[in-house]
């Protein structure tokens, strides 16, 4: 950024200072010459600076979409078929494989819960009474038991307490009451779907009651096993990367396919990121072109574009961007046509899914994802290197230029003093010149009177 220097006015008193003045400022003007020029080449080098930020910004933005070009083909090319009889819900990930799979929910299960028994001393406040007087629990799910030792002797103590055991069930205070008349019970579930043996003693009472014995989820894949398995959750991994949540009893399929919509809106946004790069490019060329006219890193990165708009493969159904809906116009901009993507992709998936590859495995995403880190690279890409240049020149110059403010500052001092000085001893001489004029004036008009 430009800096100024300070002003070179000075206070005088002669009838000579206004020229005084005009030798000081010439003399100023001359010596600021130099810093004038470094802060030109300042401010050209600040606006190369942002014109890269710009172009890094919108590089950037390209090698984000090939990423996310690369998730289209793998995970997020497969796609599974709704269930509308809301039997089953499906989620995939890695691992899956086309395929259809029967689901036949047989039992969703159940929790076991119980209750503190009727017989217990009725509690109103559960923040102030508890079924028991103790001071200590023995809680038992199943063959492991906690030790319990409530913060405070009350219902809602012993819950807290119980929660805190880290034994999977949930622990609740229920009102079996009215609104005017409360009685409140210690409510206790196990949190899976299975029988789960849960007991909870003051040292020699048992405190609960069984309300409910747990069953198992029951279900079948494609009709096995003929013994239906059972499951304490209701979810169900039944493949490699495809799991099911199930919601109800009954038969349905789920068919898991892989398609090119996840291919197609990724090229989309390829399309919109490349040509933002095509036209941030475009401002740095021609006669009226912006900072970066005529540097090397746009002619890399031009060519780096080429590489990509120029990718091809030997053999295969789907060998460059037109076969997979991509073309350029008269300006360079691609634009994309689904349809073409959607007629390879009917009769021949697997030769768009090899065209685009994966970037460590071939095809044009590892194409693509070299050329651009190869100019993203931190250490030996051209953007970075490029920014790093200008950030190193831009560091002199303000070192210059700060120099430079100073000597001139120091000579400005300098000569401000000196013509100060000679302007005292011109208007010291001028008052003489202005006395002995007076006095022969008064001598001759004198000598005339005489």
């Amino acid at each position: 950024m430009a800096t100024t220097t300070s002003s070179t006015a000075f206070t005088g008193q002669s009838s000579f200072s206004s020229d005084l003045q005009q030798v000081l400022t010439r003399a100023m003007a001359i010596a600021n010459l130099p810093v004038q020029l470094l802060q030109n080449q300042q401010s050209a080098l600040s606006s190369q600076q942002s014109a890269l930020n710009s172009l890094s910004s919108k590089f950037s933005s390209l090698q984000n979409a090939i990423g996310a070009l690369e998730n289209s083909v793998g995970l997020s090319s497969y796609s599974s078929s709704m269930d509308t009889a809301g039997i089953v819900s499906a989620t995939l990930g890695a691992g899956a494989t086309a395929g259809t799979y029967n689901i036949n929910v047989i039992s969703l299960g159940s929790h076991s819960n119980v209750m503190s028994t009727s017989t217990l001393p009725a509690v109103s406040d559960p923040t102030k009474d508890n079924i028991s007087t103790s001071s200590s629990f023995t809680f038992t799910v199943d063959s492991t038991s906690y030790q319990l030792t409530p913060a405070d002797n009350s219902l809602s103590g012993l819950a807290k307490a119980i929660n805190a055991s880290g034994a999977d069930v949930q622990a609740t205070i229920v009102n079996i009451g009215s609104a005017s008349s409360p009685s409140y019970r210690l409510s206790i579930q196990g949190n899976a779907y299975a029988s789960t043996a849960i007991s909870l003693t003051d040292g020699g009472n048992s405190l609960l009651d069984t309300l409910n014995t747990g069953t198992p989820v029951q279900y079948q894949i494609n009709g096995q096993p003929s013994t239906p398995i059972e499951s304490d959750s209701r979810f169900a991994t039944i493949a490699p990367g495809v799991s099911v949540n199930l919601l109800k009893t009954g038969s349905t399929n789920i068919t898991v396919a892989q398609t090119a919509s996840s291919i197609s809106n990724a090229l989309s946004a390829f399309v919109s990121t490349y040509n933002a790069a095509v036209d941030e490019l475009g401002k740095s060329r021609g006669q009226n072109g912006g900072a970066l006219t005529g540097q090397s890193v746009i002619y890399s990165l031009t060519d780096s574009l080429r590489t990509l708009s120029g990718y091809t493969q030997a053999s295969g159904a789907v060998r460059s961007f037109s076969d997979v809906g991509l073309s350029f116009d008269q300006d360079g901009h691609l634009s994309f046509d689904p349809a073409v993507l959607n007629s390879a992709a009917n009769g021949h998936l697997s030769d768009v899914l090899g065209f685009l590859g994966a970037e460590n495995s071939g095809g044009f995403l590892q194409a693509a994802s070299n050329v651009l880190k190869s100019l993203e690279d931190s250490t030996t890409g051209v953007i970075t290197q490029t920014g790093n240049q200008l950030s190193s020149q831009l560091s002199t110059i303000a070192t210059k230029i700060q120099d430079g403010q100073d000597r001139v500052t120091a000579l400005q001092n300098s000569l401000t003093l000196q013509m100060a000085r000679s302007d005292a001893l011109i208007s010291s001489l001028e008052q003489q010149v202005n006395y002995y004029t007076t006095l022969f004036d008064s001598m001759r008009q004198n000598s005339k009177n005489g």
